[in-house]
């Protein structure tokens, strides 16, 4: 045999697992005819990364040289930073970002991140916008980048394919169950969608073993904290929103939403009928006024106690005053709200959480979300003796099902009572 017979033999590799990262292998002859197994670690961990590992070792494969003079060959200057291989891998994670995709796209081999980015536009119609503002960010960011990387076409997909994600979003990005639930809700719609097209016949996230979901339990002050609360928000922007919030379990976008039409000074009432959302829609930021609430349930009407009663008419009478000191710089777009500054723009949402945290920081009290407030009045109504279907109704749950999914724990008083009841099925002593 001629040495540029054995040179030229055909070189071939495999990836295997070591010490939990991918390692190529390449197999090739050196100029005496002898096989060589010189091999590289590709960095990448073993969970997830099985198509990027072979990825990268096609591509060592239509690059590598056979060492002249039989020299070792450096397989990892091929996975150099700069090198064509890692060119390859940083042009494939640039495509991750959105692009257009039309309808003659749309067939059963294209990519399966693209279709996941056709699916939530074309049913954008079908959920309010706050879901499809995140729903899309889910999608655009998280989902469709890490399936685009491994290349997978969507009639390709399979059950193993999306449980390596889940696998990946627990494990490496240690994310909750419940994140993990939520993308699984976004891949098995899109997947649906597939078949409903015929595009697929079989949806493989039906197949898959999902995460148990973890059930949400609120953080609640004690009446303690509450009183050093409302002391340390005393005369600051959030004293309302924090007294509305705690007495009233009022959501923050309620909070925003709430207009001087829907304060009854002479029935002493106040009405929950309209909130404000704020939200980035495909990379812009937006805000949505809606004429209705989250659900039927949250349209309701609160009696307006003194306290309140004379917080608003102090807060009105006030707006009136810097309207005469803005001017003509002062905003009357938002005229018709409670909660606007001293300019008339109206408070944001967003600013109530990130407000909130930082006076509680700066006055050393304990850590929780605004959105606790909620959760502190739940628990004191409870604590007070009230049962769950009053909690229901006074915090706008849309079924009493929801109230005892978050609060059957704190619903003590009514153990008391069947306890108390049972009691007649007893002996008069045990002794």
């Amino acid at each position: 045999m001629k040495k540029n017979d054995i040179t030229e033999k055909n070189i071939s590799g495999s990836i295997r697992e070591k010490n939990g990262v991918w390692h190529i292998v390449i197999i090739y002859y050196d100029s005496q005819g002898n096989r060589k197994f010189p091999s590289a670690s590709t960095g990448l961990t073993i969970k997830g990364n099985k198509r990027k590992a072979q990825k990268l070792l096609d591509h060592v494969l239509k690059e590598f040289e056979s060492p002249k003079d039989d020299e070792k060959p450096n397989l990892k200057q091929y996975l150099k930073p700069g090198s064509s291989t890692n060119k390859q891998v940083k042009k494939k994670i640039e495509k991750s970002k959105p692009i257009k995709i039309s309808s003659k796209d749309i067939k059963e081999d294209m990519l399966f991140s693209d279709f996941l980015i056709y699916w939530i536009k074309t049913a954008r119609a079908s959920f309010e916008e706050n879901t499809y503002g995140s729903y899309y960010l889910n999608i655009v960011n998280c989902i469709s980048p890490y399936f685009r990387d491994l290349d997978i076409r969507l009639n390709e997909l399979t059950t193993i394919d999306i449980q390596d994600y889940y696998t990946y979003c627990l494990s490496e990005q240690k994310l909750s169950p419940n994140t993990v639930l939520k993308r699984h809700n976004n891949i098995n719609q899109a997947l649906k969608y597939a078949i409903s097209l015929r595009l697929i016949q079989d949806n493989p996230a039906t197949s898959v073993i999902k995460p148990k979901k973890v059930p949400y339990t609120g953080t609640a002050y004690t009446q303690e904290e509450l009183d050093n609360l409302f002391r340390i928000f005393k005369d600051d922007p959030l004293e309302l929103a924090v007294y509305l919030a705690s007495f009233y379990g009022l959501r923050r976008e309620e909070i925003v939403g709430i207009k001087w039409n829907s304060v009854d000074f002479v029935n002493h009432t106040l009405s929950i009928n309209n909130v404000v959302t704020s939200l980035t829609i495909e990379g812009k930021f937006v805000e949505i006024e809606k004429n209705r609430t989250k659900n039927k349930a949250s349209n309701r009407t609160f009696p307006l106690i003194q306290l309140f009663e004379e917080l608003l008419l102090k807060m009105k009478i006030q707006q009136e005053k810097n309207k005469n000191i803005a001017g003509r710089s002062y905003n009357y777009q938002y005229e018709e709200y409670v909660y606007v500054d001293k300019l008339g723009n109206r408070i944001k949402p967003g600013f109530i959480s990130q407000h909130f945290s930082l006076v509680l920081k700066k006055n050393n009290a304990r850590h929780i979300r605004f959105h606790d407030l909620r959760h502190t009045c739940a628990t004191m109504m409870c604590n007070k003796g009230e049962n769950l279907v009053k909690v229901q109704k006074w915090l706008g749950h849309s079924s009493i099902q929801t109230t005892a999914n978050v609060y059957s724990h704190l619903d003590f008083q009514s153990k008391i009572e069947s306890a108390n009841v049972l009691l007649d099925i007893m002996p008069e002593s045990l002794i």
